[in-house]
């Protein structure tokens, strides 16, 4: 009856995208510091949820040494990731700066772990098929729906596309991307062409 009649509670999933989050603030300058970064989270629905629910965030115990902890971990990792990404840099282990790759994640939205790729593999003579690949490779087209069936039909327009994939592994997301966007870069005629859609 518990489960019928009362709403299940939502949770959040703000510690699964720490590094973005904490990018945006560390960019507009909201968080300065590390310390910063552990008092922006206690005004989070993430920390109500933490201390409602403290197994569904692998919180130990929730006392206020165990909650500071956990929190000042999470900062940690997180920072260290956007550190290792070269997006921010940290100084005398406290102080926060965003750096150029940070702030371009932060304007336009886009994942640090997307930027730290982009900033690797893009070359000055780099050509349009391996721009093609590194920009499918984001980790933004991870949600890409892959429907059942859908293999052949990328399959057969993959056959289609002026740029052919290397290696195409034709149930990955990625390379579903690759194919729809060739197809729409192209403008291949949808008429003669299998039906596929992104959304």
């Amino acid at each position: 009856k518990k489960f019928l009649f009362e709403p299940l509670p939502v949770e959040s999933h703000l510690d699964t995208d720490m590094e973005d989050h904490l990018m945006a603030e560390i960019v507009s300058r909201t968080v300065e510091n590390k310390q910063d970064a552990v008092d922006y989270l206690t005004w989070t629905y993430f920390y109500r949820r933490l201390l409602s629910n403290p197994n569904y965030y692998n919180l130990a115990a929730r006392s206020n040494i165990h909650l500071s902890d956990h929190l000042s971990e999470l900062v940690e990792t997180a920072v260290s990731s956007l550190e290792e990404s070269k997006c921010a840099v940290v100084i005398d282990d406290m102080d926060i700066q965003p750096l150029n790759l940070g702030m371009i994640s932060a304007f336009y939205h886009v994942h640090f772990s997307t930027i730290e790729l982009f900033a690797a593999s893009l070359q000055e003579k780099s050509r349009l098929r391996g721009l093609l690949e590194v920009l499918c490779a984001a980790s933004e087209f991870d949600d890409l729906p892959l429907r059942k069936g859908e293999e052949q039909l990328l399959r057969q327009q993959g056959q289609r596309c002026h740029l052919k994939i290397s290696r195409p592994i034709y149930h990955d997301v990625h390379t579903k991307a690759n194919i729809l966007l060739q197809s729409h870069f192209s403008r291949l005629d949808p008429t003669t062409s299998p039906t596929l859609t992104a959304e």
